[in-house]
Order: structure tokens, then sequence, then C-alpha cells
């Protein structure tokens, strides 16, 4: 029993290492992988469940083994770094550095074709660990005590990845790691280790020696790449890509350096570059909150206009490394600048001061919140619940300033109407596009005060303020769809569904019909509607779970690691209790479980935030996971109950891999109307749920 322990035990940490480390891997390497949510981690539910299903058949571990080595190498070639080209250019939805086609069906058909193919090989890879998993549960005389374990593994899997990243460990790291661990799973035979081994040096030669001449930092969050910068002929600075694409630059703009450029020390740049813009509409400001700081341009900004305070905050500790090591003027090492490395909503939630001016930097993301939801790590900074807490850290007289690239109209059209909204006045509206090559990235600038009177005066006194805000004004006539936290999607026109999501998703449901009835018509066996349903259900109220404690504590790295921690934590107390005691019958934890669930849905978040820290976390925490405490308790007993664990627990997977594609109608719907639907999935599983299960309740 112990060494069938230990094998479960090792198969669930590398499972669930192997599917972050793919999620975190080829969504930073192919950026459409960012962008459609939860892509990877479908196609590792998908992959497992099959292997369960096919549980009973021969076993290869060198498929997985394989497989890596074509996503290794697919990841390289330019037909696959192509997708987002291929794929971005609907004009319903944007991806950064995406030009929108008219006429663009045709290389949309293409890319989905590429996106699938790399959907295919990343769910293939994970087919034979599914088999091992499924067999092992199958055979395990003490069920309770083997699905424990593969949560507790689960929890390991989690922690060490999160471990390896704190430190900025490379990919090639992670591979290596992961071979380790499947090595053990290997059948004892030296033909078996020969061919792994060479699989995984050729894996690691792909991995490790892609772009080698450049200085590369895997952050908790992205891929940042650094490469010097060059300002009309001279160098200044650096440039950050982030996933391969441009992200930031860090600037020198001291007046030594704009001396140079400019000998007659005629410039427009001194004054009207989006760094320091902001200054010109306050009078004396003594502090000042940036969010969104990167490498320390607005910071550096700030400086050069004398604050007393300078709160910076920036949620990715890799930027900011690079910043106090890297920046020619080196802001983050003045006395009077404070650095926070935390997400904006939550220093909103946290900060008790009070500023003369918050600038909202360039927060743009290319990366999504969490491994288990479709937002992206800025939009929740971009909603009106969050421009209403930014107000309230403003000064009587405090201004309030957004830079943002500004790519499509309705992107602005939603900025502006949030500030019109929130502060009851239109704002100062410009664009600052100065022709100096990528001196100055430029986008559009967005002013509101609480003192709008004040505001228009100070524009009023400075004559050439005027004239550079007039002459650059930027208008936006007609309505659109407003960001909440409840609709934070920033970078979709309306609340639709949009085109490239239904173009992949539409194509994987209706590959998966297929391909399904073609493996359980070959295997003889059916879907288990009860653990299809609850793994649907599941998913989905994952999704509203990290979604809500994002809004509660902020979407950095940590938290996300903290939530998913605590749901596997609340499915273990759940196994506890099943194996302490017997419920017959399940209505009354599916009665329980449909009130916790609504109490979700009329519940206001905001209760918590009059708490203290640690009060908060525990009373959130319990309200947010109480319905999956006794969705665990409805899983286990059906599970422990159960006659062939490996098609319970791949209906479950497969359930699982379906509610995550219907997190997309949140698009449409906004995300608390997504617990109706979980309802609706708990409520099926309970019409669906086995015949001796209803009979016991009989008896």
């Amino acid at each position: 029993m112990a060494k069938e322990n230990k094998r479960l035990f090792l198969i669930s940490v590398v499972m669930l290492f192997l599917e972050i480390l793919l999620i975190r891997w080829i969504s930073t390497e192919v950026r459409i992988f960012a962008y459609v949510s939860n892509l990877v981690l479908l196609a590792c539910f998908l992959g497992i469940g099959v292997g369960c299903f096919l549980a009973k058949k021969e076993i290869n571990l060198l498929i997985t083994f394989g497989m890596l080595i074509l996503l290794a190498l697919a990841v390289q070639v330019d037909s696959f770094r192509r997708i987002t080209d291929l794929l971005g250019g609907f004009s319903d939805s944007i991806i950064w550095y995406q030009a929108v086609r008219s006429g663009n069906l045709i290389p949309a058909l293409e890319g989905t074709v590429l996106t699938l193919f790399m959907f295919l090989m990343t769910l293939v890879c994970f087919i034979p660990l599914g088999q091992l998993l499924g067999r092992q549960m199958d055979e395990h005389p003490k069920i309770i005590e083997a699905y424990s374990l593969n949560v507790v593994a689960s929890l390991v899997g989690i922690w060490i990845y999160n471990i390896l990243a704190l430190y900025y460990t490379k990919p090639w790291v992670w591979f290596v790691f992961a071979f380790l661990l499947l090595f053990f799973l290997l059948p004892r035979k030296k033909s078996f280790f020969l061919l792994a081994g060479l699989a995984s040096l050729l894996i690691l030669l792909v991995v490790g020696l892609a772009n080698p001449n450049k200085k590369t930092l895997w952050s908790p969050y992205q891929k940042l790449t650094v490469t010097t910068n060059e300002v009309m002929g001279r160098q200044n600075g650096y440039l950050i890509n982030v996933n391969n694409v441009g992200y930031m630059t860090m600037l020198d703009m001291s007046d030594d350096f704009l001396k140079k450029l400019f000998p007659s020390g005629k410039t427009m740049l001194r004054k009207f570059n989006q760094y320091d813009v902001p200054y010109a509409f306050v009078e004396k400001p003594e502090s000042v909150l940036i969010v969104g700081a990167g490498g320390g341009n607005d910071v550096a900004g700030a400086l050069r206009h004398g604050p007393k305070e300078i709160d910076a905050v920036e949620i990715d500790p890799g930027i900011i490394d690079l910043g106090r090591l890297l920046h020619p003027e080196k802001p983050y090492n003045q006395e009077r600048v404070r650095i926070y490395n935390d997400d904006a909503r939550a220093f909103f939630k946290k900060s008790r001061k009070k500023y003369d001016l918050i600038c909202f930097g360039l927060l743009d993301s290319h990366t999504l919140s969490s491994n288990y939801n479709n937002t992206r790590l800025d939009h929740y900074v971009y909603t009106e619940e969050s421009f209403q807490e930014a107000r309230k850290l403003l000064k009587e007289n405090g201004v309030l300033s957004v830079n943002f690239a500004t790519q499509t109209e309705w992107i602005g059209k939603r900025i502006h109407g949030l500030l019109m909204k929130t502060f009851g006045e239109v704002p100062y509206t410009f664009a600052i596009q100065i022709p100096t090559g990528n001196y100055v990235w430029g986008g559009t600038m967005f002013l509101v005060s609480n003192n709008p009177a004040a505001l228009k005066k100070k524009v009023a006194e400075d004559p050439e303020l005027e004239d550079f805000v007039t002459r650059n004004r930027v208008s936006f006539s007609g309505s659109v769809h407003l960001t909440s936290d409840d609709w934070p999607y920033l970078y979709i026109e309306k609340a639709s569904i949009p085109k490239m999501y239904l173009l992949i998703m539409g194509s994987l449901v209706l590959l998966f019909v297929l391909a399904g009835r073609f493996v359980f018509a070959s295997q003889g066996s059916r879907i288990n509607g009860h653990f299809f349903f609850l793994g649907c259900a599941f998913l989905l109220l994952e999704f509203q779970n990290v979604s809500k404690a994002t809004l509660l504590f902020g979407s950095t790295w940590i938290v996300n690691a903290y939530i998913i921690s605590s749901i596997l934590l609340l499915i273990l107390l759940a196994n506890l209790s099943a194996a302490l005691f017997s419920f017959r019958n399940r209505l009354p934890f599916y009665l329980f479980l449909g009130a916790a669930v609504l109490v979700n849905v009329f519940l206001p978040l905001d209760i918590f935030n009059a708490l203290g820290f640690w009060n908060k976390v525990i009373w959130a925490s319990l309200f947010l996971n109480l319905p999956i405490f006794f969705a665990g308790i409805i899983f286990i007993h059906s599970f422990r109950e159960a006659p062939a664990k490996d098609i319970a627990l791949g209906s479950n997977l497969i359930g699982a891999a379906l509610g995550g594609v219907l997190e997309s109608l949140s698009f449409i719907t906004g995300i608390k109307a997504l617990l109706l639907l979980v309802l609706i999935f708990y409520g099926l599983s309970f019409v669906f749920r086995p015949r001796a299960t209803r009979m016991s309740r009989v008896s």
C-alpha cells in the first residue's frame, strides 16, 4: 500500500506541475494562448480525462516525452509564432500590436488550425499521465485516502512551481524538474530510459538555447527581455519586451540628456511628454501616487517636479528589479520614493493617504491574472469601481491622470465614459504624439479633478498648456459598454463573445464531439453524467472564487496561489468529513450547496473591505469557499460509491473542461450571472446521481 501511495502521490505532483509549466510557457511563447481563456488548462484537463477513460489500455509514457519535443520545437517555428497575427485581426477585441484587418476569415481559419494542433499536442501529452492516475484510483482499496493524496500532491505541485517562479528560474529549470519526476514513473527498462533521456536532452537544448544573446528574466508573471534603446541615433536607456513583444522603455529624460539632443534648448519634450505633462495641471504637488510604475519613467518624471512623497505601485517584481538596476536616472533609489510591489486595486483598498496627483501609468497587460480565469492583470484597474476607489484617495483639489494607448475608438470612449461617470465632469483628453522615434511612446492622456473649477483655472493660466491641449484634443462621441467589476473586459467592444473566441471554442467543441463519440464507442464506456456536471459546476465556481478574491486581495501571483490552495484545503476538509461520517442522503448537502451559492450571488463583496486584514481573510475565504466544501462532500461520497473510479474521474475532468469553455459566457452576462449556471449544473448532477445513491435514500 505504501508503495502504491507513493506512486499515486508522484503521478499527481508531476501532473499538476507539468500543467502549470505548460500553461505559463506556451502562453508566453505563443501569445494567443494568453488571450484565449484557459486554452492550455482545458487541453490538460481533457488529456487527463481521456487518459482516465483509457486507463485499462497499455500505457506508454514516451508519448508524453514525444509531445513535449513537438511542443518545444513548435514554439520556435515561425508558423506557430504567427498564430497571434493570424487570429488577432478582428475588430471586436484587441490584442496588443495586432493590426485590424478587413476580410480576415482566411488567415483566422489558418490560425485556428494551428491553435488546434498545439491544443491537441498538449492534450495528448497528458493522456498517459491520465491513464496512470485512472488506474491508480480504480485499483486503490481506500478511495478517500487515494483522492486526498491526489489533492495534497496537487498542493505540493503548485507550491514547488511557485517557489521556482519566485526565484526567477527559467523554463529549462522547470523542465529538468518535471523530467526528474517523470523518470521515476518510467518502466524499469533500459530502452525506455535511453529514449526518455534523449528526448529530455533535445527539449532542454531547444528551450535553453532560445535567444541566448539576450538578457531575459522570467518573473512570476512575464518573460522580460532587455535590449539597448536608441533615440535619434543616440543610445538611451533600455527597451523591455514582455512575452516577445515591445512593452516599455527605461529612458533618460534628464535636462542633461535633452540638451545633448537639442543643443538650442528648444523642445516640447520637457513639458509635454507623457511623464511630465500631468504636473502642468497641478499646483506644486506634495504627494503623488503612481500605479503601474513600471521601470521608473513615471517616477523619474515625478521627481523632476519636486513632490515630498512619491508612492510607486508595480505588480511585477522583475520589472522593479530591472528599474532599480538599469534605469538611467535611478528613480527607484531616491529617498522620496516608496515602492510597493502590489496590485493597483489592492493598494487602493489598503491606502489611507491622500494625494495631490494620482497617475495611472501604462498598465496595459499581455498576461492573464490567473491560470484559472479569463481576466487579464489590468482588467480590474479600468473599471468604474476602481476609479471610484482611486478618487477617494485624492485631496480636495487632487488631479487624476490616465495615460493609455487607445488602439481603438471604443477603448478611448470607455475610459472617457468611466471618468465622466466617476467625476461628473468631462475629462481633458488629448493625444501625446511627439515625433522623436521611440523616445516617447505617447498615447491618449485623460485628466480629471475633484475640483473641476480649479483645474480649468490652472489650464487657463498657462497659455502654452492651453494651446497644447487644444491642438491635440481628442473627442469621443456615442456610447459604449462601460466596464465594471462584474464585466471587467476592457479589450472587448461590447457584451458579446468575440469572434476569435467563437472561432476557437466552436472548433474545439465540434472536434471533441466527433472525437468523443469515437473514443467512448471504442471503449464501450459512457460519460458519467453525475460526475460530468459536478466538474462543469466546479470549474465555473472556481472561476468565480478566483475573480472575487482578486477584487478583495489583488491579482498578484501569491494571492492566486493562496486562493487555489484554500480551495484544495476545503476539498481535503470535505474528504475528512466523509471519512469520519457516512452521509447516505445527499439531498441536504445539495440544499446547503444551493444556499451557499445563492449567498454568493446576493451578498456584496464590499462588506468585507470594512474588516481588518486577517478578519477579511478568514471571513471572505469562508464566504467564497463554502459552496466548494459542500460540493466536495457530495463528490467524495459519490466517488467512493462509483464502481469505475477511472470513468468517474475522467467524466469529472471532461466536465471541468466544458465549464472552462463556458466561462466565455461571462463576456455576455458578466461574471456573477455564471453562478446561476453553477446552480443549474449542480441541479443536473443531482438528477444524474447514481441509482444506488437514490435507492439508499429510499431505504
